[in-house]
């Protein structure tokens, strides 16, 4: 569901409501397939736009939910520091944070710190972006790739990565991690996966270009614009060859 727009790279907002709500659904379902100890603490949960579809409130209804972001704000019930969390050692069941670590500037500190705060038998959900234009929240520092994540999850006994998209570029990087416990994960348990992938693979009504797709009204616009700039450059070359 991300491909074509992600190649066209025109409308951030529209890429981050799609993107966002592949990760609700994923969530959702992990919520159903396997326990997610409490407390649950969403680290990133700032509503930064109106009508974003990533509040995860929600899914956890009548469970001890907290929501964590570096500024105050819709969605924020305490202000905390990814890099430095007040929370005390063993105090968290399950660790949610969803595209954030993009936006933090010292990642590796903060997988730490996620792995000191989760107790025995807890989860941490990870999800990031990779193949995804630049979006300020207040700041974006980087990209990871599936075995990126794989790194920043190594403390922890069980780790499942997988990737969206493109195997050379995804689109987006999920990593799920237990503590002290076996997950047993896999693509097939997760409909919202497989189906955004099986979406990339079978490309209806776009054209493939190894690692991005462009849908045909976007390749013939871009080609219109390029191409007399291309046959100018051509003929100039040929021109000064003869010279």
């Amino acid at each position: 569901m991300l491909a074509a727009e992600v190649a066209a790279l025109r409308c951030p907002a529209k890429l981050r409501r799609l993107a966002q709500q592949v990760i609700v659904d994923f969530v959702a379902e992990l919520a159903r397939a396997i326990e997610l100890p409490e407390p649950i603490v969403e680290f990133g949960s700032l509503q930064v736009e109106p009508g974003q579809p990533n509040d995860l409130r929600g899914l956890f209804a009548g469970r001890r939910f907290l929501g964590t972001d570096m500024r105050p704000g819709p969605g924020v019930d305490r202000v905390e520091d990814l890099r430095s969390l007040s929370f005390a050692a063993d105090e968290v069941g399950t660790a949610l944070c969803l595209d954030t670590l993009e936006h933090c500037a010292d990642p590796l500190t903060a997988c730490r710190e996620l792995h000191r705060v989760l107790r025995e038998g807890g989860v941490c959900v990870l999800s990031s972006v990779m193949f995804f234009p630049i979006h300020a929240y207040p700041h974006d520092y980087w990209r990871f790739t599936p075995e990126g994540f794989r790194a920043l999850l190594a403390p922890f006994e069980d780790v499942w990565v997988t990737g969206i998209g493109h195997p050379q570029l995804p689109t987006q990087v999920i990593g799920v991690a237990a503590k002290k416990r076996e997950l047993g994960l896999s693509r097939r348990r997760f409909a919202a996966v497989s189906e955004a992938q099986d979406w990339w693979d079978r490309a209806e009504g776009r054209v493939s270009f190894g690692i991005v797709q462009v849908a045909p009204g976007e390749l013939a616009a871009t080609l219109a614009r390029q191409l007399p700039r291309a046959i100018l450059q051509r003929a100039g070359a040929r021109l000064r060859s003869r010279v």
